[in-house]
């Protein structure tokens, strides 16, 4: 585990999955990262990559080769190794190819992931080399979760999440098998607020294109703390909760650089919706940030 700190929070990044396992401010101890719970959902802020969702049949092609993959891809589940100790409020973590992702990924990569923490705002980079001669295609996101329900005798039914700048949002379409139609609804917010209760992701995440959606910010009738997920660098993102006959009390804001599988496209990787793309001996660096306000 690596810990980063200033004078207002404390972070633990785990170098498996260089995931996101803690994020407490310093004030009263409040933990804002989901701690995770075997019997509802034991992650915490898992990376995405190098495929984001459900795979049609499980796999993709690539130059006419199929390639058999888990959802979500093979980065949550894999050792970083620390390459860079920036300061007591920064670290990199790298992973590159080995012999278990040329299975399932067949390019040489370098993928770090940059956490620096500063003031109230832990920025988040993913930073993408291909050393390679040919163009490589990839998928990054992330899916980190947040703590709700933070005071005492607080219900998931006083959390919502606050969309910028609209009162209404375009969730996309899924078919019987969790596809993507590419249809979308139009669902009314109530002052750009998405309640949340025991329902809101009975049919899986809410997942939408954002040109315009930006930030989400997770907040309570209860109290003024807020967490607010910042994303200029992706065009789309998830909200999930898992769905059970309980209340479960985090949210997920999900910014993803690519959609998951949809019904309508083959299985070719380069062929997907946003799909990413390095030229060779190229890097390029996608952010996010979440930002706690107390």
């Amino acid at each position: 585990m690596v810990y980063l700190e200033n004078d207002r929070f404390r972070a633990a990044i785990d170098e498996k999955g260089a995931e996101l396992s803690s994020l407490i401010g310093k004030s009263d101890g409040t933990e804002y990262v989901w701690q995770g719970d075997p019997n509802i959902w034991a992650r915490h802020a898992p990376l995405l990559f190098p495929v984001i969702g459900r795979l049609k049949g499980k796999q993709y092609t690539l130059n006419g080769q199929a390639y058999s993959i888990t959802q979500h891809g093979f980065g949550r589940d894999l050792e970083f190794s620390i390459s860079k100790q920036c300061s007591p409020s920064c670290v990199e973590l790298t992973l590159v190819q080995n012999d278990i992702t040329k299975r399932m990924y067949p390019y040489d990569f370098s993928l770090t992931i940059r956490y620096t923490l500063d003031g109230n705002q832990l920025k988040k980079e993913h930073i993408m080399q291909n050393p390679n001669d040919i163009p490589l295609y990839y998928e990054v996101g992330g899916h980190d979760g947040y703590n709700i329900c933070l005071s005492e005798g607080e219900t998931i039914q006083d959390s919502y999440v606050q969309f910028e700048g609209t009162n209404e949002m375009h969730p996309l379409r899924l078919d019987e098998n969790i596809l993507l139609t590419g249809e979308s609804d139009t669902v009314p917010l109530d002052g750009g607020r998405l309640w949340i209760d025991r329902e809101t992701f009975r049919t899986d995440a809410i997942m939408m294109e954002s040109p315009k959606i930006r930030r989400l910010t997770i907040c309570s009738q209860k109290h003024s703390k807020k967490i607010t997920v910042a994303f200029d660098d992706f065009d789309y993102v998830g909200i999930w909760s898992a769905y059970k006959p309980f209340d479960v009390p985090y949210v997920c804001i999900e910014p993803w650089s690519t959609l998951p599988d949809c019904s309508f496209l083959g299985q070719e990787l380069e062929k997907k919706v946003g799909v990413r793309c390095v030229a060779p001996h190229q890097s390029e660096t996608l952010t996010f940030t979440t930002i706690v306000s107390e």
